[in-house]
């Protein structure tokens, strides 16, 4: 079996956020093909996989660059501000050592913003086919944050967005492949680099329907659920917003309603609004955000801010939840508002879909079943399969 070096940021495991989601689930594919050396930064919330990974050996780095020296970093090396964008300076000995000692024709990088491992890669291996899963078009996202900031800090995060732009375009040079979870962020790299147009390929975000198993049967509880990691500025935008514009019109019909925000690193911001309304819960990390989806009534996605898709809604889908989102939540999808999804942008529409699904459990099971069948002709691992080891 040949055998494939695979960079990421982030152990997979415990699947705890979108990213990871996708990164172990493409992960799982590739090791029916490839025996894999798995390289990582160290995580203190190391688990196992849910099944055993044969041909699978994880190689950890501590970290040393924090955020902080990421972005000073970033002012002389013209490099997005990320500490991903930095982590040449942690794992650049490993990459080379392992390199040499491999001699691997088939390397994945799993994010763009470790593009500068590529070049690493290339010291030893010029010749490796060099496949990058870009999860989000970076630079959309940097220009989206600027726009937010005011002063320095506006000035800043405006030269991050033109660095970020930059470090995609040598990506472009340097990768074999690029992956990317949607048809418009797709788009979005081919327009940037008409030249390398040809390597961009569209592996939507998808999960293991099998991973999402006991959803019979669950007795459903009066919460709205808002998943997602909490430090992560469209998601904190977007949990600002529901409580400033959409949480009042749904209290005001549905009393005894509960809304729990689930997810890591929450920001002070969404911290502070369970202190301001007892009907809100902030629950921080859990090991399973999924056994918070599978007993609500409705999970939403009021994003204005983002980019490639939310594996939120496909495991909202897959644990037969109804979806209430924005047109920028539901990007990248494939819906039919009212069939398998509720989509509003106007903050009374949003609040009136919201309503409508908590009282309404016939309303409910219809759309919550559409929408789990079009996950699985779609997202399922099965039908993301075959292209994806076509391609690596």
């Amino acid at each position: 079996m040949e055998k494939l070096l695979f960079i990421s940021a982030e152990n997979p495991f415990p699947q705890d956020s979108g990213g990871k989601l996708r990164t172990g689930n493409i992960l799982a594919i590739l090791l029916a093909k490839y025996e894999v050396d798995l390289l990582t930064y160290h995580s203190s919330r190391q688990a196992q996989a849910s099944e055993p990974l044969p041909h699978l050996t994880i190689r950890e780095v501590k970290r040393t660059v924090s955020y902080r020296k990421a972005m000073l970093r970033s002012l002389y090396k013209w490099r997005n501000c990320s500490y991903m964008s930095h982590a040449d300076l942690d794992m650049k000995d490993e990459i080379l050592a392992l390199c040499r000692a491999n001699d691997y024709r088939q390397v994945f990088i799993s994010h763009s913003l470790l593009g500068s491992c590529a070049d690493i890669v290339k010291q030893v291996l010029p010749q490796a086919v060099v496949v990058t899963d870009a999860h989000n078009f970076e630079s959309g996202l940097s220009a989206q944050l600027a726009e937010k900031k005011k002063g320095l800090s506006g000035w800043f995060y405006r030269m991050n967005a033109v660095w970020t732009r930059s470090d995609e375009l040598k990506l472009m040079d340097n990768t074999s492949l690029l992956l990317t979870t949607s048809e418009q962020d797709g788009l979005a790299f081919k327009a940037l680099s008409f030249r390398n147009a040809q390597k961009v390929h569209v592996i939507p975000n998808f999960i293991r329907i099998e991973d999402y198993a006991g959803t019979a049967g669950t007795d459903k509880e009066n919460w709205i659920i808002l998943p997602g990691n909490m430090n992560y500025f469209p998601n904190v935008n977007a949990a600002l917003y529901f409580y400033r514009e959409i949480y009042p019109l749904v209290k005001a019909k549905v009393p005894d309603i509960k809304w729990y925000i689930v997810g890591r690193d929450v920001h002070p911001e969404v911290a502070a609004l369970a202190e301001a309304d007892r009907s809100i819960v902030i629950t921080g990390y859990v090991d399973s955000v999924a056994d918070y989806i599978r007993r609500a009534k409705v999970v939403i996605a009021p994003l204005k801010e983002g980019s490639g898709t939310r594996l939120k809604i496909l495991e909202a889908w897959a644990l037969k939840t109804p979806v209430v989102s924005t047109s920028k939540g539901a990007e990248g999808l494939l819906y039919e508002h009212n069939i398998n999804l509720m989509i509003a942008d106007d903050p009374d529409d949003f609040a009136a879909n919201v309503t409508l699904l908590l009282l309404d459990k016939e309303r409910r099971f219809v759309l919550a079943e559409h929408a789990y069948q079009t996950l699985l002709k779609n997202y399922e691992a099965g039908s993301v399969r075959e292209k994806l080891l076509s391609l690596v």
